[in-house]
C-alpha cells in the first residue's frame, strides 16, 4: 500500500506522464459538457451518443451536483502529482496545479452556457472549487507523510 501512495505522491520523472492529467481533463470535459438526451435527439445525433447521455443524466439531480467534488478532486490531484505538491494552503495560490484546476473548473462551468439545455450553476462551481482545494491539500499531506519534498 505504501508503494501506491509513494507513486501517487511523487512527481513523475518523465514528461510523458502529462498524458494522465491531460487525459483526465479531456475525460472530465466529455462528462460535464455533454448535452442532455432530448437535445441530442433534436439534432438527430447517433444513437450511441443519445444512450450515453441518457445514462449520464439518469441520476438524481442532487447526486449529479455532488459528483463535481470527487471529479475535481481527481483533477487537482493529478495536476498536483504531475507539477508538484503545495507546501501549505496559502502557497496554493502560487502553485501551477491550483491555477490549472481552478481555471478549468470555472471555464468548464461557464462553457455550459453554450451547451443546449445546460446552464452554469453557482453550486456546481462551488463544488468544483471545493474538490480542487481538497485534492491539493490531500496530495500535499500525503507527500509530507511519505517524505516527498513540497514546493
Amino acid at each position: 500500500m505504501k508503494t501506491i501512495f509513494h507513486f501517487w505522491s511523487n512527481s513523475p520523472t518523465s514528461r510523458l506522464w502529462i498524458s494522465l492529467p491531460l487525459g483526465y481533463t479531456f475525460f472530465l470535459q466529455m462528462l460535464t459538457g455533454f448535452p442532455k438526451p432530448d437535445s441530442l435527439k433534436d439534432l438527430n445525433a447517433n444513437e450511441l451518443f443519445v444512450r450515453f447521455s441518457e445514462e449520464l443524466f439518469d441520476y438524481p439531480f442532487w447526486l449529479q451536483d455532488l459528483s463535481h467534488l470527487p471529479l475535481f478532486y481527481g483533477l487537482a490531484w493529478l495536476w498536483s502529482w504531475y507539477l508538484g505538491p503545495i507546501r501549505s494552503l496559502s502557497s496554493a495560490f502560487k502553485c501551477k496545479a491550483f491555477y490549472i484546476a481552478t481555471l478549468y473548473g470555472i471555464i468548464n462551468e461557464m462553457a455550459q452556457a453554450f451547451i443546449p439545455d445546460r446552464f452554469p450553476s453557482p453550486g456546481d462551481l462551488i463544488m468544483n472549487l471545493a474538490g480542487v482545494l481538497l485534492g491539493l491539500i490531500t496530495h500535499s499531506v500525503l507527500c509530507r507523510k511519505f517524505g516527498t519534498p513540497t514546493k
